[in-house]
């Protein structure tokens, strides 16, 4: 994930989880389709999750990789909760698309490395 010099200094360990999961993603996907048509499909995915969950509109993908527009700004006022939806929402997107272009050849590799970090944010939005 390509760094913004302006990125403002906010952290939330649930967007770090996912954007080290998209990052991972986009590292282990770009090898096997290369990154033109990824950058396309990360970016219908973000177009379309974006509809419903709005803060990930701020995330933004090219060939080189995917960056946050606006450094973190965009994540700093939505729940813990909704921060997760989104964020599933956008890689089970990917996987569904992953899914249609290979039959699933993608999506089986990438499962084992998907489901322990959905299920570490699910932790930690939910350890009540």
């Amino acid at each position: 994930m390509k760094k913004e010099k302006s990125e403002i200094p906010f952290s939330d360990p649930i967007v770090d989880l996912y954007l080290a999961l998209l990052e991972e993603i986009w590292e282990s996907v770009s090898a096997m389709i290369g990154e033109t048509i990824l950058s396309l499909l990360f970016g219908l995915a973000i177009r379309r999750t974006g509809e419903r969950y709005p803060f990930l509109n701020s995330l933004k993908v090219s060939e080189e990789g995917l960056f946050l527009e606006e450094g973190r700004k965009g994540f700093r006022n939505v729940s813990g909760v909704e921060l997760h939806r989104g964020f599933q929402s956008l890689v089970n997107d990917l996987s569904n698309l992953f899914t249609l272009l290979t039959e699933g050849v993608i999506a089986k590799e990438l499962l084992p490395k998907i489901l322990p970090r959905i299920r570490e944010a699910e932790r930690m939005v939910f350890k009540k």
